[in-house]
C-alpha cells in the first residue's frame, strides 16, 4: 500500500508540493549565498558561525558584513508590520508595550535577524505601528498580544517581498 503522504527528507520534514519548495517567501534581503566566515555585522555585532547569524562573539580577523536585519533597518524596509488599534490600546498602552517586549526579546536572543525596527505611535488615531526585520518575530509578537488581550486580528501574507501585515484591534 502506498504511503498517503510524501516521504520525509533527511530533515524529517515532509516535502512541499505547493510551489514554495524553498520554504521562504521571496525576500530581497535574503543572502544569495553563504556569507564569508568569519564575518561580523559592523552595526549590531552579530556574527556568522557555521553559516548562520548568531550573537556569539566574532572570531579574530572577522570580515565586516552588514547583516540582513541591519540592512532592512538602514533602508527602512520591514519584513513585517503589526498595527495595533482601538480604545483599548489607548487605555492600556504601557501594559501592552511591556508585554510585547517579552516575546520580541526572546526571539531576538535566539534569532539575530528577527527584531523590532521601529515603533510609530499615532495617538490621535488610537493606532500604533510596529515594524520588524522578520516575519517570525512579527507573528510571534502578534500571537502574544492576541493571547494576552484577546481582540480581533487580521493578517495578510503578501507576495514578492512585501511586508507581512498584521492588524490587531480591541
Amino acid at each position: 500500500m502506498a504511503h498517503p503522504y510524501p516521504q520525509a527528507g533527511h530533515s524529517g520534514h515532509l516535502a512541499r508540493h505547493d510551489g514554495m519548495e524553498s520554504g521562504h517567501r521571496s525576500d530581497p534581503y535574503r543572502e544569495p549565498g553563504k556569507v564569508e566566515e568569519p564575518s561580523v555585522c559592523p552595526d549590531c555585532g552579530a556574527s556568522v558561525h557555521a553559516g548562520r547569524w548568531t550573537w556569539q562573539p566574532a572570531q579574530p580577523g572577522a570580515a565586516s558584513h552588514r547583516c540582513p536585519a541591519c540592512r532592512r533597518t538602514q533602508d527602512g524596509m520591514p519584513a513585517g508590520e503589526l498595527t495595533l488599534e482601538g480604545p483599548f490600546l489607548t487605555a492600556h498602552e504601557e501594559e501592552i508595550l511591556r508585554l510585547l517586549d517579552h516575546p520580541e526579546s526572546r526571539i531576538r536572543r535566539e534569532h539575530p535577524l528577527e527584531r523590532r525596527m521601529a515603533m510609530r505611535n499615532e495617538a490621535d488615531q488610537e493606532r500604533m505601528v510596529l515594524s520588524f526585520t522578520g516575519t517570525h518575530v512579527t507573528h510571534g509578537v502578534a500571537a502574544a498580544l492576541l493571547s494576552a488581550f484577546a481582540g480581533e486580528m487580521q493578517a495578510a501574507w503578501p507576495e514578492g517581498g512585501a511586508p507581512l501585515q498584521i492588524r490587531w484591534s480591541r
